[in-house]
């Protein structure tokens, strides 16, 4: 699929279409024959209130109208931007309809000149369709009783899947993932090949460096700088980077198989966002290709894929739903968007009691003393900690944690990757709200730009870090000179090969860079053949 020259990080299906694609990419996906008109749904529910009334207006003129009469439009339109004109805000409102490739280039067509403004047939047609079609579903829901009988004729027990259900998949799902990155002992749940495999492929595990086996295969993996990084997003983010990993990958198949695979991922994830929570549809009712999708997008618990003897039932999750991104810039919004929205607040209601009751919640006070008091019940949350805390120190209570950061423990994580500016940054943003609270409180001297850690807990950890680049170790191999004269000889040949690292003339000692060592050895040997005969004439 067609992407523009510049790298770009996008944040949801929508960013990653207007940003990361190029506009042929975008009017191809206009275009799809019973798709594409939920393309254009998502892109007109993405565009500002006046833009959206431009295109309307627009579709309903037949697609075409002088563009001074569309500046009245959105002079007319009672939204107002300081410090711009009619003129400047025209201009704008052009500019985004352009970003998306939903106007014609001027030229193009019949009719299509600098004085009109046209909307792209291809757009034209996908949003005629969504405005006429009386579907608001992509798929056909399967009802309760198609479920029954489907249940009754495999001699299955029957099963409803509830809200609740799709939650607790979608969560088992992330967190063995999560668990394996952080490396948590004795895990229930163990991520599929697929996805351990994707982990690695992605950057966010490596083998053990420090592994010491004769077969590097068996070693074992372990987090990396980008993971821990990873580990820091909060869950939308963290499902939008598996995304952009996915459909990168579909790409470098793609190529393989002269398939757009990518594009057809990118229509399944729209389509996706206007399902209805809780609904489940027929795989039957998707193309070869997004079947296959939706089984790997089902290993991260985007989708939930039930089996009823020989019909495959894929339900839609929360999460999947919300890739799409209805924000607020959206004039419809759906069950995703509240669903998202109330956990918001069910999370910040949360973290306000000192005693979280769901094991999603983190809240930590640093204390002076180095000792780390982490309230959760998570395992997660406690194997995150004994990356750079001392696991021999736990100590629990049914809801609080207390572990003790010290110089092995920041140590280790450092070997493992892990940088100073990223532990701070762990501790920080899941600083218990009572420290944010102490911190405004009248009479202190702390700040809202201040560190909820203590200061002396942040310079430590920042010495501790300098401390790997104090001393610069080099392998070295060590010379001794045996007869007059080789000193100097052997010292300006060091010199010359580079492989000069220490040298003293009163010892007649020097240091040679390892790498260059036999090289050296065979000059010297040389030399003393020299120096032996000359000694003899």
């Amino acid at each position: 699929m067609g992407k523009k020259s510049k790298k770009t990080t996008t944040k949801g299906v929508m960013d990653f279409l207007q940003n990361a694609l190029s506009k042929t990419a975008l009017l191809q996906l206009y275009t799809e024959e019973t798709r594409g008109r939920f393309i254009c749904r998502a892109v007109l529910q993405k565009l500002t209130p006046v833009a959206q009334q431009v295109v309307v207006r627009l579709s309903s003129c037949g697609g075409s109208f002088p563009a001074s009469s569309v500046e009245v439009w959105i002079a007319n339109s009672g939204t107002t931007v300081s410090g711009t004109n009619n003129k400047t805000r025209f201009q704008q409102i052009m500019t985004e309809l352009q970003r998306w490739a939903i106007l014609a280039v001027p030229g193009e067509g019949e009719g299509n000149n600098a004085n009109t403004v046209t909307l792209a047939p291809d757009f034209a047609k996908g949003l005629q369709e969504t405005l006429l079609s009386p579907d608001s579903s992509p798929w056909k829901k399967v009802t309760r009783e198609q479920v029954r009988a489907m249940e009754q004729e495999a001699k299955e027990k029957p099963r409803d899947v509830s809200f609740e259900d799709l939650e607790r998949y979608t969560q088992s799902q992330f967190d063995a993932i999560l668990h394996f990155l952080v490396g948590t002992p004795k895990m229930k749940i163990q991520p599929p090949p697929a996805v351990i495999h994707f982990l690695l492929q992605t950057g966010l595990m490596q083998p053990d460096p420090e592994y010491k086996g004769s077969n590097s295969d068996d070693a074992p993996l372990v987090i990396t700088e980008r993971g821990y990084d990873f580990m820091l997003q909060d869950n939308a983010q963290q499902v939008w980077h598996f995304v952009v990993q996915y459909l990168r990958s579909l790409e470098s198949a793609a190529a393989k198989k002269h398939k757009n695979l990518a594009r057809e991922a990118l229509l399944l994830l729209v389509c996706l966002g206007f399902a209805q929570l809780g609904e489940g549809y027929l795989g039957s009712s998707l193309s070869k290709d997004s079947r296959v999708m939706v089984k790997d997008l089902a290993l991260f618990g985007l989708l939930f894929v039930r089996k009823i003897g020989k019909q495959t039932i894929f339900y839609p999750t929360r999460v999947a739903m919300e890739l799409v991104g209805h924000d607020d810039s959206s004039s419809g919004g759906n069950a995703a968007s509240s669903m998202w929205s109330l956990s918001s607040k069910a999370l910040n209601a949360a973290l306000t009691n000192p005693r979280p009751q769901n094991s999603s919640h983190l809240a930590i006070v640093v204390q002076t003393n180095f000792q780390l008091c982490a309230y959760t019940t998570s395992e997660l949350h406690v194997s995150m900690l004994g990356l750079f805390c001392d696991v021999q120190t736990i100590r629990r209570l049914p809801n609080v944690v207390f572990m003790t950061i010290t110089r092995d423990s920041v140590k280790a994580a450092f070997c493992l990757g892990i940088k100073a500016r990223q532990i701070l940054r762990f501790m920080e943003k899941h600083a218990h709200p009572k420290v944010r609270e102490a911190m405004m409180l009248p009479g202190t001297s702390l700040s809202m730009s201040d560190s909820p850690v203590p200061a002396n807990v942040v310079d430590q950890i920042w010495l501790w870090d300098r401390e790997r680049h104090r001393v610069q170790w080099t392998e070295v191999y060590s010379h001794q000179c045996l007869m007059q004269g080789e000193f100097q000889a052997v010292y300006q040949y060091t010199k010359e090969q580079k492989a000069h690292a220490w040298s003293s003339e009163a010892r007649k000692s020097l240091l040679i860079n390892y790498a260059h060592a036999e090289k050296v050895q065979s000059f010297v040997r040389a030399w003393r053949a020299k120096a032996a005969s000359r000694q003899e004439d």
